[in-house]
């Protein structure tokens, strides 16, 4: 019966394993819209454009791409890292042979962000750097509502950082 018993909890445990890394493999990204794809709405058209326009130039001079993203859930993934790292690797950020792509993705109902961080610049923009960034630079103008502010601001620190 011990045995049976064994049996049956390790065959449901492989099938919810199963289930899970199947509910990511089928989830389907949306497509990118641009540099600033926010799908929870949080800036104006103003924003976006004043953003778009410093993400372009920024490409131009360097061909380092930085997109930013905002979303309302990253389920089915557990973690938003998992999510950002896909979404990077699905939307091709930065150029193949370079991996030179940066996400800066946040969700302000959730309340998480993160910057997904190309393999081509991760010298020049540590993990260490990025939670900086967040911590000292983005998140104080969130707490103030500002999320215009802190994005515009963490985004120049990155482009200072990786340049």
């Amino acid at each position: 019966m011990k045995k049976l018993t064994t049996f049956i909890l390790l065959l449901l445990f492989a099938v919810l394993t199963f289930a899970q890394v199947n509910d990511t493999t089928n989830f389907k990204f949306p497509e990118p819209i641009g540099y600033v794809n926010d799908y929870e709405g949080v800036f104006s058209e103003e924003q976006i454009s004043e953003l778009v326009t410093l993400l372009a130039k920024y490409e131009e001079e360097t061909t380092n791409q930085i997109f930013v993203l905002t979303i309302t859930s990253y389920e089915p993934y557990e973690t938003l890292e998992k999510f950002s790292l896909d979404l990077a690797n699905e939307w091709r950020v930065g150029q193949a042979e370079k991996d030179n792509g940066i996400v800066l993705i946040f969700g302000k109902q959730f309340r998480k962000i993160r910057i997904e961080v190309g393999l081509g610049l991760e010298e020049k923009l540590t993990d260490a750097e990025a939670k900086f960034i967040i911590d000292n630079i983005i998140i104080p103008e969130f707490k103030q509502n500002d999320y215009f502010t802190g994005i515009k601001n963490g985004i120049q620190k990155i482009i200072e950082e990786i340049k």
